[in-house]
Parts: structure tokens; C-alpha cells; sequence
């Protein structure tokens, strides 16, 4: 992976400091570039930092998270952060840390978040699909708590690039929508919707482990994976599954096949990514800059 110089940026601004506050003047120089300074909500950054100097630890302050950045050369590290589709336009800070003994020398910049325009679509379903008992209403809160939870969860990064198409005939659609289903405003589709016949392989888009496979009542029969790093995948309304949670899987390898289980009007994978906290469109995972 080559980050388009067109979209980079560069930074040299470092602060330096070892245990006890002292700061130490130092020839060092830690580097940041990203795959775009402007992004849009819902985009992925890549994030790559180069050092001149032994690293023993690299990662990515973001939004509150601290994520741990992979290797990927000598002197080099990458992350991938997500701008949420839900994020505030405007400027947001990001920072770079590298730890060498006991010093920390820190690289900060600013992202320009863009609004972006997301579709519209109202939705007609009947009562059983929009509006829930009490029982009902309480599976949903607990199995969106179990999600949140696997989504805190920050394990060392195993991704690599390029990423794969979940499946092979990729037309994904409905990425950010504000739905509005029987006339009521409802939150926004955090995923692309690809409609496929039933019984369509899945597969993994990257190397990862299996956080969560189950049934969910929206979701129907879901797989989750960890790719480490704060990156996640999500495969919904799937036929069935074929794997196991805490299995690893390896980038490629199916996972389960298309089908319209949970709440779904017809055979279509729903598939997310969550990149450092954020929901992102996935199918600009697959752009020039992650190549």
C-alpha cells in the first residue's frame, strides 16, 4: 500500500517526554500521513506513521480510543480509524504515539470531517416488523449491548491490504440511509445492503477472529469478526453460518452464505465495518488508498 501523495499530509510536530513530565530535546523525527485530510462522515482514514528511530510501540489516539498500529516495513506503522456517519462536520484532532524505552514522542494534526448527503428511504413493513411488545423490546436493547461491548474491545491488529469483496458480484446500496418506516423517523443503516440470491458464499474480508456468531432479532443469523486494530466486520440475515465463535478465519475463507433471516424482506447481505468506533461505509474499504 502506497498512500496517494495528493492525499496526504505530513507532519512533524513532536512533543517529547519520559516519566515525570521532564521533556528531552531530540533529533528524532516521527512522521503522519493520511489517506485523506478531508474526509467525508462514514469514511475510513488510513493512517501511517514513519520514525527514524527504534519504536517499540506505535498507536493511534482517536476520538477518546487509543488503537494499536501494525508494522508494515521498517520504521513503518498503519492504522485504520473510521469517521462515524454520524460525526459532527468540522475539525477533529488525531494523534500519533511512539514509545521507545521511556520516552513517548507524540505527532498531532487535525481532519477536516465533511458533511456528506445520504438517501432517503421510506419504508412500508407490516406492524410485526416495526412495532414491538415489551419482551421485544428488551432482546433488542440486550443483544445491541453485547455488540457494543465486542466493539470496545481492541486486540492486536491482524488486517492487511488489500481488503476482499465480501462477495463476489458487490453492488452495495443504502449505505448511511435515514430511514422512515411507517411514517417514523428511524436510525440511520450503518452498513450497504447487497441483494443477491439466496445461498451466495460470504466470505472474510480480512484475516480475523469470530467475535460474535449468532442469532439476532434484526439481524437474523449474524457473524461478526475482529480483525484487531479496532477494525470489525458484520455479516447479517445470512442462511447460515459456518463458523464458530473465537475460531480464527483467515481473509477469503467463507463464512456463511446469503439468505433473509431476521427482520428482511427478501434474500441480501447486510454488511458493516467499524473502524476505531466508527461506522463506515465499507465499500470504500476497497478504493484506490487500501490497495
Amino acid at each position: 500500500m502506497k498512500i496517494a501523495p495528493a492525499a496526504a499530509m505530513l507532519f512533524h510536530v513532536l512533543f517529547v517526554s519520559i516519566d515525570g513530565g521532564a521533556c528531552l530535546a531530540r533529533a528524532e523525527t516521527l512522521s503522519v500521513s493520511v489517506s485523506a485530510s478531508s474526509p467525508s462522515q462514514g469514511d475510513p482514514v488510513l493512517v501511517e506513521a514513519r520514525a527514524d528511530f527504534p519504536v517499540d510501540k506505535a498507536e493511534l489516539a482517536w476520538k477518546g480510543r487509543t488503537v494499536p498500529m501494525t508494522a508494515a516495513g521498517k520504521g513503518r506503522y498503519i492504522a485504520l480509524m473510521g469517521v462515524d456517519l454520524g460525526e459532527t462536520p468540522g475539525k477533529v484532532p488525531l494523534s500519533v504515539l511512539a514509545t521507545t524505552e521511556s520516552i513517548v514522542m507524540r505527532s498531532d494534526l487535525e481532519l477536516t470531517v465533511v458533511a456528506r448527503e445520504f438517501p432517503v428511504q421510506k419504508l412500508t413493513l407490516p406492524k410485526r416488523m416495526a412495532e414491538f411488545d415489551a419482551a421485544t423490546l428488551e432482546r433488542i436493547r440486550a443483544e445491541a449491548g453485547i455488540l457494543e461491548k465486542i466493539f470496545s474491545i481492541t486486540s492486536p491488529p491482524e488486517w492487511d491490504m488489500p481488503f476482499l469483496r465480501p462477495v463476489d458480484d458487490f453492488r452495495p446500496t443504502g449505505f448511511g440511509a435515514r430511514r422512515v418506516i411507517n411514517g417514523e423517523p428511524r436510525s440511520p443503516h450503518a452498513a450497504v445492503d447487497v441483494h443477491l440470491p439466496e445461498g451466495t458464499p460470504v466470505s472474510a474480508i480480512a484475516s480475523g477472529t469470530v467475535a460474535f456468531a449468532g442469532d439476532q432479532f434484526f439481524g437474523g443469523r449474524s457473524v461478526v469478526l475482529d480483525h484487531g486494530g479496532g477494525l470489525f466486520s458484520l455479516y447479517y440475515h445470512l442462511r447460515e453460518f459456518l463458523v464458530a465463535e473465537g475460531r480464527h478465519v483467515a481473509k477469503g475463507e467463507r463464512i456463511g452464505a446469503v439468505g433473509s433471516s431476521g427482520r428482511a424482506t427478501g434474500p441480501h447481505l447486510h454488511f458493516g465495518v467499524r473502524a476505531a468506533g466508527g461506522r463506515i461505509d465499507p465499500s470504500r474499504l476497497f478504493g484506490e488508498a487500501f490497495r
